[in-house]
């Protein structure tokens, strides 16, 4: 019987293992929305499904501490600006979550420079938008606090990213 339940355990323990390191992505949901965005150490991995999907990658700074809060889309401090920005491109693009504070100067040379670009020392949230192979940076939105204005912000950036998308033919379908 000991034996038996050892080995259940044992199981079971490596399955959780598996899980955890299979699943690295970030995990959150926003209203009635599952949302998953790959940290910025799977970078690769997310390049792979940006370019298999032929969708943009929408690299968004903030704090992870806002991850574990709750609260709305529409709300006007950064915690308003970054569940928007996940809500909003969920569909869009491939997520790629940078903790602004902890991972500040060590991500991709390309996306901090575009993110302290005009402003060094911006405020976080920030939106980059790169394409699928993250070589080029598509468009950027600064943090902005009113609901209105960062949804255009948004839309305006994702036009851009569009019509800079579809300038490049889709890789063929395997």
């Amino acid at each position: 019987m000991n034996r038996k339940l050892y080995l259940a355990l044992g199981l079971l323990l490596s399955l959780v293992f598996l899980s955890a390191q299979a699943a690295d992505k970030i995990t959150l949901r926003i209203g009635n929305a599952t949302i998953s965005a790959f940290r910025t150490a799977d970078l690769e991995d997310a390049k792979q499904e940006a370019a298999s999907a032929h969708k943009p990658i929408a690299w968004i700074a903030s704090t992870t501490k806002i991850l574990g809060e709750s609260g709305t889309i529409s709300g006007e401090g950064s915690r308003a600006a970054t569940f928007h920005a996940l809500f909003a491109l969920r569909t869009r693009a491939v997520l790629v979550f940078e903790d602004a504070y902890v991972e500040n100067h060590k991500v991709l040379p390309l996306v901090d420079q575009a993110l302290h670009t005009p402003d060094p020392h911006y405020t976080p949230p920030k939106v980059i938008f790169l394409n699928p192979e993250a070589t080029e940076v598509l468009a950027t939105v600064e943090y902005q606090p009113d609901f209105v204005k960062r949804a255009q912000a948004l839309a305006n950036a994702l036009a851009q990213v569009d019509a800079k998308m579809k300038s490049v033919p889709a890789p063929p379908k395997n």
